[in-house]
């Protein structure tokens, strides 16, 4: 059945997360929001909220893809005002011990992933004039060590979001950059990094432990809610490009551009294990 309202795609809708907040903020600003996630366990009590469609995608998956868009055009009469490109997933550890099957899979999801679903849904989108945010982060404008492959994937998507704004631009769609610092969600649960025997870094080991666990950002993270609000803002007022938001997000704007490089590899990786790491053969 065709809705009147504007309705609004939500990629990465997990409970505790961004996505999930990013649902909430969008319903309560009138939209009929469509909220997705690979598996449906995952979004919780997102289901029995009012105004909220709990779909199944995995923005790695072609076929995924391809039943999602049938399913909402169905549900909306193919008409879509917004798309948020919310689903990520983040990968820990020194570079040199990283897995090149696991770096591939993130970026299936972190790179190629916003892309594909951009591609399925931009006639619905063209056809609105609608907008696209697309989730990045802060992670993608300065590297950043033990999490390069991360970091990587994150600019990569930042690059190819900030040249949909240009290529979109002309057909009436208007994209958002969200570069979002720490936040208090669950993505970094679970995630601890175990470096192999004998590995070069084993000396900051417990550092790199601690980054991968999300720890060394704790005192930095913005509640995810407040995080939301801010970019259901953006995107409705018109803006265009990137919005840097989330913990220590203007900060990171300004070391991006106005510090020397490396003085600001030198103030980000002073509790990192960099500086206290020596080899001698």
């Amino acid at each position: 059945m065709a809705k009147t309202e504007k309705n609004v795609l939500v990629t990465g809708c997990s409970t505790g997360g961004l996505g999930c907040a990013l649902a909430k903020t969008f319903r309560d600003q009138g939209f009929h929001v469509l909220a997705t996630v690979r598996d449906t366990h995952k979004a919780g009590a997102l289901a029995a909220e009012e105004g909220i469609e709990v779909l199944i995608l995995d923005v790695a998956s072609s076929k995924s893809i391809e039943s999602c868009l049938t399913q909402v055009r169905n549900i909306t009469g193919s008409k879509l005002d917004v798309l948020v490109n919310n689903a990520g997933v983040v990968i820990y550890g020194p570079l040199i011990h990283a897995s090149i099957e696991e770096g591939k899979a993130a970026y299936d999801v972190n790179v190629w992933g916003p892309l594909a679903v951009t591609q399925s849904f931009a006639p619905l989108l063209i056809n609105s004039k609608g907008v696209v945010l697309n989730i990045s982060s802060i992670a993608g404008a300065v590297p950043l060590a033990w999490q390069g492959l991360y970091n990587s994937s994150k600019a990569a998507m930042t690059f190819i979001s900030e040249t949909l704004k240009l290529e979109l631009a002309p057909l009436g769609v208007r994209v958002v950059t969200a570069m979002v610092g720490a936040m208090g969600t669950q993505l970094n649960d679970n995630r601890e990094v175990s470096l192999p025997p004998g590995s070069y870094y084993k000396p900051v080991e417990e550092t790199i432990k601690k980054q991968s666990r999300g720890e060394m950002q704790e005192s930095l993270n913005e509640p995810v809610d407040v995080t939301a609000r801010s970019l259901v803002k953006d995107t409705l007022v018109g803006r265009r490009g990137q919005v840097w938001r989330g913990g220590e997000a203007g900060r990171a704007s300004i070391l991006s551009w106005l510090i020397p490089t490396a003085l600001r590899e030198r103030i980000l990786h002073t509790e990192r294990g960099i500086y206290q790491l020596k080899y001698d053969g």
